[in-house]
């Protein structure tokens, strides 16, 4: 094959696609790899997040324990209670105002 500028800028211009494939191979990469880099440091966080949580909780409990306010586990238990008598109460109201 003659060599000429033509043939030379032919064969410029396929190295430069080969390396543009090249380049956004290596840039596919990199943004996969980015992109579970942030996966990973996103469920870290969530996990950082959750543990803070659950001491703040924690510790709020005990604070609230500690002050008599009741959990909200006895609240329903008296909430049932309540409820219970409300309607003994009434079942005896009507018991005497028939007789």
């Amino acid at each position: 094959m003659k060599r000429t500028k033509r043939n030379d800028r032919l064969a410029t211009v396929r190295k430069l696609g080969k390396t543009a494939k090249t380049a956004m191979a290596g840039v596919e990469a990199a943004r996969e790899n980015a992109a579970v880099r942030v996966e990973e440091a996103r469920a870290r966080a969530i996990d950082t997040v959750n543990q803070f949580e659950r001491a703040f909780e924690a510790r709020m409990t005990r604070a609230m324990s500690r002050l008599g306010v009741p959990t909200a586990c006895e609240v329903r238990a008296l909430a049932r209670e309540v409820a219970t008598l409300k309607a003994s109460v009434q079942r005896l109201s009507r018991t005497r105002v028939r007789k």
